[in-house]
């Protein structure tokens, strides 16, 4: 009996299909069903799981292989209701010749919506998904500071539209000092006009306390190029205009024409590590009517000040669950119209922790 039962587990063994995800996961089991884009699959660890192809890498199903050989061919399982097609059938002894024993079926794009029973969140990639961050600090004994640091992004894209929405709130104080006091928010609309080129707009506004800037609105049209475009590194560059209207304090309110240089980057370091990289340079000939100190009074600059803005943005991002993640970010920001010297640039590191929607 013993004997019987090492047979019958190695049999089930043998026998059962095997799912590679785009993550790097793996999953086993017996393959119930395959249409509309999903795989169902009864696993001996989780249960009843649904799949989405276009999160599979590949499948291979012992199985399905062997029906091949007597009738349904391997896309179509034995439980499945639809009755094999002719190409179906001639794909699936293509297959077996290849391959004895066993089946490898690319996985086929799909926009349907992924999800698990009951164990997985389900996923479309067609809705808005991004991460709600925040990160806290406090200093005691000699120094009394605080700070915080709320973020919240959000992405979707839609055939060759992609929409980014970005919202930031940041406030320290140090020795009842306070150090920054800032908001701001952005929505980008990038659409591909070829597997490389896309053109994009980005509508951003600013309000910060320290830097003496009340309100700041600026909307930037432009075009960029994808240099990279694989699976784990993506790298684009490009350039554009921005209008920029600013009221800082009633000091230096007006308009102002930039051109711009922007650059981002993401690599995709394993399923739970991801680097990002964001660099933006803005630059305009023509002075804004800007006012400077000079001996205690401000005065118009009259072009002495050049019109400039340099940005940076780092994270590194690493998943703790499919939901939290724990991130370090390093952000630098230099605006040269600053009145206060002081005040033009700032850098901050931060480290937070994010829930995923």
């Amino acid at each position: 009996m013993r004997l019987l039962g090492c047979l019958a587990s190695l049999s089930a063994v043998s026998h059962a299909a095997e799912v590679q995800l785009r993550n790097g996961d793996r999953l086993t089991g017996e393959i119930t069903r395959r249409a509309e884009g999903r795989i169902h699959l009864i696993s001996p660890l989780f249960g009843n799981v649904v799949i989405s192809e276009s999160d599979v890498v590949f499948v291979t199903d012992p199985r399905a292989a062997a029906d091949s050989l007597v009738g349904p061919p391997p896309q179509v399982s034995r439980y499945a209701s639809t009755p094999p097609t002719a190409g179906a059938a001639a794909s699936s002894a293509l297959t077996a010749q290849a391959a004895p024993g066993t089946t490898t079926t690319p996985a086929t794009p799909s926009t349907a919506a992924a999800g698990t029973a009951p164990n997985a969140a389900k996923l479309n990639p067609n809705r808005w998904r991004g991460t709600i961050e925040f990160g806290f600090q406090q200093e005691g004994g000699r120094r009394e500071g605080i700070s915080t640091a709320l973020r919240a992004d959000a992405e979707r894209e839609r055939g060759p539209n992609q929409l980014k929405v970005n919202v930031r709130s940041l406030y320290s104080e140090l020795d009842d000092q306070l150090i920054s006091e800032r908001s701001d928010a952005s929505f980008r609309w990038r659409r591909d006009l070829s597997k490389r080129v896309f053109a994009q707009a980005v509508t951003s506004f600013l309000s910060d306390n320290v830097k003496a800037i009340d309100q700041n609105y600026e909307q930037n049209a432009g075009f960029g190029y994808a240099l990279i475009k694989r699976e784990r590194h993506v790298i684009n560059v490009g350039g554009g205009v921005t209008g920029q209207f600013r009221d800082a304090l009633k000091l230096n309110e007006g308009f102002a024409v930039l051109g711009e240089v922007f650059e981002d980057y993401t690599f995709r370091i394993n399923s739970r590590l991801t680097f990002v990289q964001d660099f933006l340079a803005q630059y305009s000939p023509v002075s804004r009517g800007d006012y400077i100190l000079r001996e205690g009074e401000l005065v118009a600059a009259n072009n002495e000040i050049r019109n400039y803005r340099i940005r940076v943005n780092s994270a590194l991002q690493g998943k703790v669950t499919d939901s939290i993640s724990m991130n370090l970010r390093f952000e630098y920001d230099l605006d040269n119209t600053v009145i206060d010297q002081s005040a033009k640039a700032d850098q901050r590191l931060i480290s937070s922790i994010g829930y995923a929607f």
